[in-house]
C-alpha cells in the first residue's frame, strides 16, 4: 500500500487548525519554498499547494483525514503480526498442564492476548508520540524549524505583509477602520483648536500646534492597517476616507477648521508607500546579489 501523504505535516500545523492558521502557514512557507527565491525548492513549493488546495476545501480535507485514520489503522493492525503465537500456544498448554495437576493457575490465554493487543494499539495514541513523529519528519526533510516559522510583517517592514485580494469585505474593513480612525482624530483636532470643545476638555487646546504630527501618525497608521487587509487597494480606500472626513468638517467662514488635516494625512499615506518601495527593493537587490 502506498504511503499516505500527510497534508498537516507538510504546512505543519495540526489536524485540528483553522483554515485560517492553514492559509497563514501555506503563505508563510510558500515566500521561502517559491522556485523564484534562492534556496527555493519546485517539488516542494508544489508539495505546499497540493496540501493548501486540499486542506483548504471541506470535502477534500475530510477525505484526507479519513484516510490518514485508514492508513493509521493499518499500522496497528499490522503489528499484530510481531506477535510470539507459538509462544502463547506453549503458555497455553503450560496452563492448562497447571490445572490439571491442581497448581493455581495465572492469567489465561484470552487475558494475554487481549494486553498485547492493548499495548501495541496504545504505542502511538499516548503521550506526544504523533508529535514527535512529525517533528522527526520535519527534521528529515532538512529543515531546522521542524514546524514552520511564520513571517510577520511589522510596521517598518510592510513589504512584508502578504494582503488578502480586494473584495467586498475587504473593501469595507479598510475603508471603515480608516474612516473611523480618521473621525475620531479629526473630533479632536476640533476640540484643540476651541471648536464644540466640552469644558472637561478644554485642556485639549496645547495639542493645537502639535496636530498636523498626530494627523501625520493617524494617517500613516490608517494606510499600513488597510494596505495589511487588503494591499493597495487598501490604501487608495483609506485616501478616500481621509477627503471624505475633511469634506465633513466643519469651516469658519471659507477657512477649514481642520486645517491641514489632509495634508498630513497624505504625508502619512505617503511615508507607508515609501517604506513599502525601499523594502521592495532592498529585499531585489538581495535576490540578485545571490
Amino acid at each position: 500500500m502506498a504511503e499516505i501523504v500527510n497534508y498537516y505535516e507538510v504546512l505543519g500545523v495540526s489536524r485540528t487548525a483553522s483554515q485560517t492558521e492553514i492559509k497563514n502557514a501555506y503563505r508563510a512557507l510558500a515566500k521561502d519554498r517559491h522556485p523564484d527565491r534562492p534556496g527555493g525548492d519546485a517539488e516542494e513549493f508544489a508539495r505546499l499547494q497540493e496540501a493548501n488546495a486540499v486542506l483548504s476545501d471541506p470535502d477534500r480535507r475530510r477525505q484526507h483525514n479519513e484516510a490518514l485514520d485508514l492508513a493509521h489503522a493499518a499500522d496497528q493492525l499490522s503489528g499484530i503480526s510481531d506477535i510470539d503465537w507459538s509462544q502463547l500456544e506453549d503458555e497455553v498448554a503450560a496452563k492448562r498442564q497447571e490445572r490439571e495437576s491442581g497448581e493455581a493457575a495465572g492469567p489465561g490465554f484470552g487475558k494475554r492476548l487481549g494486553d498485547s493487543l492493548r499495548n501495541r494499539f496504545r504505542r502511538e495514541d499516548s503521550g506526544d508520540g504523533g508529535g514527535r513523529e512529525r517533528a522527526s519528519r520535519g527534521a528529515s526533510r532538512g529543515g531546522s524549524r521542524g514546524r514552520y516559522e511564520k513571517r510577520e510583517g511589522r510596521w517598518y517592514e510592510p513589504h512584508e505583509f502578504d494582503p488578502d485580494p480586494i473584495n467586498l469585505e475587504t473593501a469595507a474593513r479598510s475603508f471603515g477602520f480608516a474612516f473611523i480612525a480618521f473621525i475620531v482624530i479629526g473630533q479632536l483636532g476640533l476640540w484643540s483648536v476651541g471648536f464644540g470643545t466640552p469644558g472637561i476638555l478644554s485642556f485639549l487646546t496645547f495639542l493645537g500646534p502639535f496636530m498636523f504630527v498626530v494627523y501625520t501618525v493617524v494617517g500613516f497608521a490608517a494606510a499600513l492597517y488597510a494596505y495589511r487587509i487588503a494591499g493597495y487597494a487598501g490604501v487608495g480606500l483609506a485616501f478616500v476616507s481621509a477627503i471624505v472626513v475633511n469634506q465633513s468638517a466643519p469651516t469658519a467662514g471659507e477657512q477649514p477648521v481642520l486645517d491641514g488635516f489632509i495634508q498630513s494625512a497624505v504625508v502619512g499615506i505617503i511615508v507607508l508607500l515609501a517604506l513599502i518601495y525601499m523594502g521592495n527593493r532592498r529585499d531585489a537587490r538581495a535576490r540578485s546579489s545571490r
